[in-house]
Protein backbone atom coordinates (compact mmCIF):
# COMPACT_ATOMS: atom_id res chain seq x y z
CA UNK A 1 0.00 0.00 0.00
CA UNK A 2 1.67 3.19 -1.14
CA UNK A 3 -0.79 5.95 -0.23
CA UNK A 4 -0.59 7.01 3.41
CA UNK A 5 -1.76 9.98 5.40
CA UNK A 6 -4.29 10.15 8.22
CA UNK A 7 -2.39 12.38 10.66
CA UNK A 8 -4.71 15.39 10.42
CA UNK A 9 -5.69 15.01 14.04
CA UNK A 10 -2.24 15.89 15.34
CA UNK A 11 -1.28 18.94 13.27
CA UNK A 12 -3.32 21.54 15.13
CA UNK A 13 -0.61 24.18 15.39
CA UNK A 14 -1.78 26.14 12.35
CA UNK A 15 -4.32 28.15 14.40
CA UNK A 16 -5.89 27.73 17.82
CA UNK A 17 -8.25 25.08 16.43
CA UNK A 18 -8.58 25.49 12.65
CA UNK A 19 -9.91 22.01 12.04
CA UNK A 20 -13.10 22.82 13.92
CA UNK A 21 -14.23 24.92 10.93
CA UNK A 22 -15.26 23.72 7.44
CA UNK A 23 -12.63 25.73 5.56
CA UNK A 24 -9.61 23.41 5.79
CA UNK A 25 -11.72 20.34 5.02
CA UNK A 26 -13.32 21.97 2.01
CA UNK A 27 -9.87 22.98 0.82
CA UNK A 28 -8.62 19.39 0.93
CA UNK A 29 -11.80 17.54 -0.08
CA UNK A 30 -10.61 16.13 -3.42
CA UNK A 31 -7.15 15.18 -2.17
CA UNK A 32 -8.60 13.68 1.00
CA UNK A 33 -10.90 11.45 -1.01
CA UNK A 34 -8.03 10.31 -3.24
CA UNK A 35 -5.24 9.85 -0.70
CA UNK A 36 -6.57 9.70 2.86
CA UNK A 37 -9.80 7.77 2.37
CA UNK A 38 -8.06 4.48 1.46
CA UNK A 39 -6.07 4.62 4.71
CA UNK A 40 -8.98 5.54 6.95
CA UNK A 41 -11.04 2.76 5.40
CA UNK A 42 -8.93 0.25 7.34
CA UNK A 43 -10.09 1.78 10.64
CA UNK A 44 -13.69 1.95 9.44
CA UNK A 45 -13.62 -1.75 8.57
CA UNK A 46 -12.48 -2.56 12.11
CA UNK A 47 -15.28 -0.45 13.63
CA UNK A 48 -17.87 -2.20 11.47
CA UNK A 49 -16.51 -5.54 12.68
CA UNK A 50 -16.81 -4.41 16.32
CA UNK A 51 -20.37 -3.16 15.86
CA UNK A 52 -21.77 -6.11 13.93
CA UNK A 53 -24.54 -4.19 12.11
CA UNK A 54 -27.79 -5.88 11.02
CA UNK A 55 -29.58 -5.57 7.65
CA UNK A 56 -32.47 -3.60 9.17
CA UNK A 57 -30.31 -0.97 10.90
CA UNK A 58 -30.53 2.74 10.19
CA UNK A 59 -27.09 4.32 10.60
CA UNK A 60 -25.92 7.89 11.22
CA UNK A 61 -22.41 8.78 10.04
CA UNK A 62 -21.33 12.03 11.73
CA UNK A 63 -18.54 14.00 10.01
CA UNK A 64 -18.63 11.57 7.11
CA UNK A 65 -16.05 13.42 5.00
CA UNK A 66 -16.09 11.80 1.54
CA UNK A 67 -18.11 8.91 2.98
CA UNK A 68 -15.36 6.46 3.94
CA UNK A 69 -17.43 4.67 6.59
CA UNK A 70 -20.81 5.28 4.97
CA UNK A 71 -19.84 3.56 1.72
CA UNK A 72 -18.37 0.56 3.52
CA UNK A 73 -21.37 -0.02 5.77
CA UNK A 74 -24.14 0.80 3.26
CA UNK A 75 -24.35 -2.72 1.85
CA UNK A 76 -24.79 -4.21 5.33
CA UNK A 77 -27.66 -2.03 6.61
CA UNK A 78 -31.00 -0.51 5.65
CA UNK A 79 -29.83 3.07 5.15
CA UNK A 80 -27.19 5.62 6.13
CA UNK A 81 -27.61 9.32 6.89
CA UNK A 82 -24.16 10.78 6.15
CA UNK A 83 -23.59 14.32 7.41
CA UNK A 84 -20.66 16.73 7.32
CA UNK A 85 -20.22 20.48 7.82
CA UNK A 86 -18.13 20.76 4.65
CA UNK A 87 -20.21 21.19 1.50
CA UNK A 88 -17.24 20.14 -0.63
CA UNK A 89 -16.86 16.87 1.29
CA UNK A 90 -20.54 16.13 0.74
CA UNK A 91 -20.09 16.91 -2.96
CA UNK A 92 -17.30 14.33 -3.12
CA UNK A 93 -19.54 11.76 -1.43
CA UNK A 94 -22.40 12.44 -3.83
CA UNK A 95 -20.05 11.90 -6.77
CA UNK A 96 -18.99 8.55 -5.30
CA UNK A 97 -22.61 7.51 -4.82
CA UNK A 98 -23.39 8.22 -8.46
CA UNK A 99 -20.26 6.42 -9.64
CA UNK A 100 -21.02 3.35 -7.49
CA UNK A 101 -24.80 3.42 -7.95
CA UNK A 102 -25.39 3.44 -4.18
CA UNK A 103 -28.94 4.48 -3.36
CA UNK A 104 -29.31 3.99 0.42
CA UNK A 105 -26.91 6.73 1.59
CA UNK A 106 -28.46 10.14 2.20
CA UNK A 107 -25.82 12.90 2.38
CA UNK A 108 -26.48 16.28 3.99
CA UNK A 109 -24.52 19.35 5.05
CA UNK A 110 -25.08 19.57 8.79
CA UNK A 111 -23.41 20.56 12.07
CA UNK A 112 -22.69 17.48 14.16
CA UNK A 113 -23.18 19.52 17.33
CA UNK A 114 -26.76 20.36 16.32
CA UNK A 115 -28.21 17.36 14.50
CA UNK A 116 -31.35 17.99 12.47
CA UNK A 117 -32.94 14.65 13.34
CA UNK A 118 -35.67 13.66 15.73
CA UNK A 119 -34.87 11.78 18.91
CA UNK A 120 -34.60 7.97 18.94
CA UNK A 121 -34.20 7.60 15.17
CA UNK A 122 -31.01 5.58 14.54
CA UNK A 123 -29.89 2.08 15.51
CA UNK A 124 -26.20 2.92 15.10
CA UNK A 125 -24.26 6.21 15.08
CA UNK A 126 -20.61 6.51 14.12
CA UNK A 127 -18.05 9.30 13.90
CA UNK A 128 -14.69 8.32 12.41
CA UNK A 129 -12.02 10.91 13.28
CA UNK A 130 -14.59 13.70 13.13
CA UNK A 131 -16.13 14.36 16.53
CA UNK A 132 -12.60 14.61 17.93
CA UNK A 133 -12.35 18.04 16.25
CA UNK A 134 -15.64 19.43 17.59
CA UNK A 135 -15.26 22.59 19.70
CA UNK A 136 -17.66 20.95 22.19
CA UNK A 137 -17.08 17.20 21.99
CA UNK A 138 -19.42 16.41 24.86
CA UNK A 139 -22.22 18.29 23.10
CA UNK A 140 -21.56 16.21 19.99
CA UNK A 141 -21.76 13.01 22.02
CA UNK A 142 -24.99 14.13 23.66
CA UNK A 143 -26.51 14.90 20.27
CA UNK A 144 -25.63 11.39 19.11
CA UNK A 145 -27.16 10.01 22.31
CA UNK A 146 -30.37 11.95 21.64
CA UNK A 147 -30.89 10.63 18.10
CA UNK A 148 -30.03 7.02 18.93
CA UNK A 149 -32.80 4.58 19.73
CA UNK A 150 -32.77 3.12 23.25
CA UNK A 151 -30.31 0.24 23.13
CA UNK A 152 -28.59 1.69 20.04
CA UNK A 153 -24.83 1.54 19.54
CA UNK A 154 -22.31 4.33 19.04
CA UNK A 155 -18.75 4.15 17.70
CA UNK A 156 -16.37 7.12 17.87
CA UNK A 157 -12.73 7.06 16.85
CA UNK A 158 -9.84 9.33 17.76
CA UNK A 159 -6.12 9.19 17.21
CA UNK A 160 -4.03 7.94 20.12
CA UNK A 161 -0.86 9.53 21.51
CA UNK A 162 1.83 10.45 19.01
CA UNK A 163 4.21 8.22 20.99
CA UNK A 164 2.18 5.30 19.63
CA UNK A 165 2.28 6.47 16.01
CA UNK A 166 5.39 6.07 13.90
CA UNK A 167 3.51 7.61 10.97
CA UNK A 168 2.64 10.75 12.91
CA UNK A 169 6.18 11.02 14.24
CA UNK A 170 7.42 10.95 10.67
CA UNK A 171 4.94 13.64 9.64
CA UNK A 172 5.71 15.93 12.55
CA UNK A 173 9.43 15.52 12.01
CA UNK A 174 9.05 16.63 8.40
CA UNK A 175 6.89 19.62 9.29
CA UNK A 176 9.18 20.77 12.08
CA UNK A 177 12.21 20.40 9.81
CA UNK A 178 10.61 22.88 7.40
CA UNK A 179 8.90 25.08 10.02
CA UNK A 180 11.09 24.96 13.16
CA UNK A 181 8.75 27.23 15.12
CA UNK A 182 6.11 24.52 15.04
CA UNK A 183 5.45 23.43 18.64
CA UNK A 184 6.41 19.88 19.44
CA UNK A 185 3.34 17.66 19.87
CA UNK A 186 2.58 16.98 23.50
CA UNK A 187 0.49 14.25 25.04
CA UNK A 188 -2.66 15.47 26.81
CA UNK A 189 -4.72 13.56 29.35
CA UNK A 190 -7.76 15.78 28.66
CA UNK A 191 -8.32 14.67 25.08
CA UNK A 192 -9.80 11.62 23.42
CA UNK A 193 -6.30 10.22 22.93
CA UNK A 194 -6.56 9.26 26.62
CA UNK A 195 -8.83 6.17 26.87
CA UNK A 196 -9.88 7.00 30.44
CA UNK A 197 -10.94 10.52 29.46
CA UNK A 198 -12.69 9.13 26.38
CA UNK A 199 -14.72 6.75 28.57
CA UNK A 200 -15.51 9.52 31.05
CA UNK A 201 -16.90 11.80 28.34
CA UNK A 202 -19.06 9.04 26.87
CA UNK A 203 -20.41 8.26 30.33
CA UNK A 204 -21.21 11.94 30.91
CA UNK A 205 -23.13 11.90 27.62
CA UNK A 206 -25.26 9.05 29.00
CA UNK A 207 -23.71 5.99 27.36
CA UNK A 208 -23.04 2.63 29.03
CA UNK A 209 -21.16 -0.58 28.18
CA UNK A 210 -18.22 1.61 27.11
CA UNK A 211 -15.13 0.00 25.64
CA UNK A 212 -12.10 1.66 24.01
CA UNK A 213 -10.11 -0.52 21.66
CA UNK A 214 -6.59 0.56 20.65
CA UNK A 215 -5.98 -0.27 17.00
CA UNK A 216 -2.78 0.28 15.03
CA UNK A 217 -2.79 -1.53 11.68
CA UNK A 218 0.50 -1.57 9.77
CA UNK A 219 0.90 0.30 6.48
CA UNK A 220 3.68 -0.28 4.00
CA UNK A 221 5.64 2.57 2.42
CA UNK A 222 7.37 1.60 -0.79
CA UNK A 223 8.32 5.03 -2.13
CA UNK A 224 9.23 8.07 -0.02
CA UNK A 225 8.30 10.62 -2.67
CA UNK A 226 4.89 9.03 -3.18
CA UNK A 227 4.34 9.01 0.57
CA UNK A 228 5.20 12.70 0.74
CA UNK A 229 3.00 13.64 -2.19
CA UNK A 230 -0.04 11.82 -0.84
CA UNK A 231 0.64 13.21 2.63
CA UNK A 232 0.46 16.75 1.23
CA UNK A 233 -2.48 16.00 -1.03
CA UNK A 234 -4.68 14.47 1.65
CA UNK A 235 -3.88 16.46 4.80
CA UNK A 236 -6.17 19.36 5.72
CA UNK A 237 -3.64 21.03 8.06
CA UNK A 238 -0.84 20.87 5.48
CA UNK A 239 -3.09 22.24 2.77
CA UNK A 240 -4.03 25.06 5.12
CA UNK A 241 -0.34 25.81 5.69
CA UNK A 242 0.24 25.72 1.96
CA UNK A 243 -2.63 28.12 1.30
CA UNK A 244 -0.94 30.74 3.47
CA UNK A 245 2.35 30.66 1.53
CA UNK A 246 3.29 31.92 -1.88
CA UNK A 247 4.51 29.35 -4.37
CA UNK A 248 8.21 30.13 -3.88
CA UNK A 249 8.01 29.71 -0.11
CA UNK A 250 5.93 26.55 -0.37
CA UNK A 251 8.31 24.98 -2.89
CA UNK A 252 11.23 25.64 -0.56
CA UNK A 253 9.46 24.33 2.55
CA UNK A 254 8.09 21.26 0.79
CA UNK A 255 11.56 20.34 -0.45
CA UNK A 256 12.84 20.45 3.13
CA UNK A 257 10.00 18.15 4.20
CA UNK A 258 10.67 15.75 1.34
CA UNK A 259 14.39 15.65 2.13
CA UNK A 260 13.60 14.86 5.76
CA UNK A 261 11.26 12.03 4.83
CA UNK A 262 13.81 10.57 2.45
CA UNK A 263 16.44 10.69 5.21
CA UNK A 264 14.13 8.77 7.55
CA UNK A 265 13.02 6.24 4.94
CA UNK A 266 16.37 5.21 3.59
CA UNK A 267 15.52 1.50 3.73
CA UNK A 268 12.37 0.70 1.76
CA UNK A 269 9.91 -0.91 1.84
CA UNK A 270 9.11 -0.26 5.49
CA UNK A 271 6.05 -0.34 7.70
CA UNK A 272 4.55 2.45 9.80
CA UNK A 273 1.43 2.63 11.93
CA UNK A 274 -0.87 5.11 13.63
CA UNK A 275 -2.76 4.04 16.74
CA UNK A 276 -6.42 4.93 16.98
CA UNK A 277 -8.76 4.68 19.93
CA UNK A 278 -11.99 3.02 18.77
CA UNK A 279 -14.71 3.61 21.36
CA UNK A 280 -17.85 1.45 21.31
CA UNK A 281 -20.78 2.12 23.66
CA UNK A 282 -24.53 1.76 23.94
CA UNK A 283 -27.49 3.94 24.81
CA UNK A 284 -29.21 2.21 27.74
CA UNK A 285 -32.49 0.47 26.77
CA UNK A 286 -34.45 2.49 29.33
CA UNK A 287 -33.28 5.88 28.03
Amino acid sequence: MGRLTGVDARVEFVMSNPLSAPGPWSLVAQGYKKSTQPVLAVYSEKVIELLGPSPGDSVLDVATGPGTLAILIAGLVKDVAAIDFSEQMIDELQTSLRDRNITNIYPAVMDGQSLEFEANRFDIAISMFGLMFFPDKLKGMREIFRVLKPGGQVAISSWGPISESSMMQLMFGAIRAAIPETPAPAQSIATLENPDYFKEQLALAGFSEIQVHPYAPPFTITDSTEFFNTMVEGSAPIQLIRSKMNKTTWDRKSQVMLDYIKSQLSALPTQVSSQANLAIARKPPDR
